[in-house]
């Protein structure tokens, strides 16, 4: 049982560099702020619309979806949809630690929320009453950023005691899961890459 999981561990390391980008912004659609609203209004008065754009807003709109429908996560690498984890026909202890790991995520994420519109409503509140302390404003993100990181710590424990929970099948299964993503993900990047490149001389002669 200890060498199989081992393998698993072994496979999973060795697919976690292609990985890394997509596990990455998927990270961040869960955990980086949003933009201001006048840093958005300006990136949209400032950049004509363009059909990359539009796929490249799609992309993140599907990471977003991805990440918010998410029915298990696997620290570093990344989210597992309803259907798939359906597939792995877990049994009541494995069922009981995913739903742990999903309500101990779903009330972290209420919380963030909450507390940032707390923070938002405090300091309009003061920009209002013409009386903003940046100092303490600062300090105060710091410290929601703490709490956050903590938070993420203890929510990625939730999940590694899912993983864990799993048979060495179920891993492989999953394993093999992530790596068919990473191959979809480099190939879309490399299609990416070759759109850029072949626009390049395009762009090069409208602005020669």
């Amino acid at each position: 049982m200890q060498t199989s999981k081992l393998s698993v561990s072994l496979k999973l390391a060795a697919i976690s560099a292609a990985l890394a980008v997509c596990g990455a912004s998927y990270a961040a659609a869960g955990s980086a702020p949003a933009a201001t609203g006048a840093a958005a209004a300006q990136e949209s008065s400032t950049a004509a619309p363009s059909a990359h754009m539009g796929k490249a807003g799609k992309h993140h709109k599907s990471m977003h979806r991805h990440q918010r429908d998410a029915a298990m996560w696997v620290p570093g690498y990344g989210p597992l949809g309803k259907d798939f984890v359906q597939s792995l026909a877990l049994n009541d202890k494995q069922t009981a630690a995913l739903e742990a790991a999903q309500a101990g995520q779903k009330q972290a994420r209420a919380e963030r929320r909450a507390a940032f519109k707390s923070a938002m409503k405090t300091r309009a509140e003061q920009a209002k009453a013409g009386k903003i302390d940046p100092r303490a404003a600062l300090k105060q993100t710091e410290q929601g950023q703490e709490r956050a990181q903590a938070e993420r710590r203890g929510i990625d424990e939730k999940w590694l005691a899912v993983w864990d929970a799993l048979d060495a099948s179920q891993q492989q299964k999953v394993a093999a899961h992530f790596s068919e993503r990473a191959e979809k993900f480099a190939k879309r990047a490399e299609k990416r890459k070759q759109h850029r490149e072949q626009a390049a001389p395009a762009v090069e002669k409208a602005s020669s």
